[in-house]
């Protein structure tokens, strides 16, 4: 996905140009993923496109019953699981402003379970743990602070994400039921 970042960049940037071949694209328009071509269709166990909280979705790459994307996987599953999880941290209009003094607040109460940092300006907390599952980041958080996931989402925070030597867990705070694990 990194390497791919250059080329956006460049692409955007050739929009700003208006003299080269580019000129005529909006830049002013709303800019969406491509989903991905027909071949790389999701499997037929994985899960249609889910609702986040009332918005639009890319395509869970697995059921929320077994939410880990193992490297064995296909590689769409995989790409799948990149797009899902930066949807999962994309703030979207609606969303309350994020409130960094709320979640460093947070995150300090959750050092009993793992070293902690809040990520993108108090959108994400991470909390850096030896053995993350998909259950510990909701679990921390009712046990260590206290908070749901709708007075996070309240103060703008959109994902807890565990992590491990192995193993990243994100937890929507729009959807107590959307989890998505990946191996590192």
């Amino acid at each position: 996905m990194r390497a791919l970042a250059p080329l956006a960049l460049s692409v955007v940037l050739a929009a700003c140009d208006k003299s080269g071949p580019l000129a005529e694209l909006d830049a002013s328009g709303t800019w969406a993923v491509a989903p991905l071509p027909a071949s790389s269709a999701s499997p037929p166990s994985a899960a249609p496109p889910s609702r986040d909280a009332g918005r639009a979705m890319p395509p869970r790459p697995v059921p929320t019953s077994s939410p880990t994307v193992r490297i064995t996987m296909p590689e769409e599953v995989q790409l799948q699981a990149i797009q899902y999880m930066a949807a999962m941290q994309a703030p979207q209009p609606s969303d309350a402003p994020a409130d960094p003094a709320y979640a460093k607040d947070i995150a300090d109460r959750l050092r009993a379970t793992g070293r902690t940092d809040v990520v993108s300006s108090g959108r994400r907390i991470d909390v850096a743990v030896s053995r993350c599952d998909a259950t510990l980041p909701r679990e921390a958080i009712a046990r260590q602070t206290g908070a749901s996931l709708n007075a996070l989402l309240a103060h703008g925070v959109l994902v807890v994400r565990c992590w491990d030597h192995e193993l990243q867990c994100l937890q929507s705070t729009r959807d107590a039921d959307d989890v998505l694990c990946t191996h590192k």
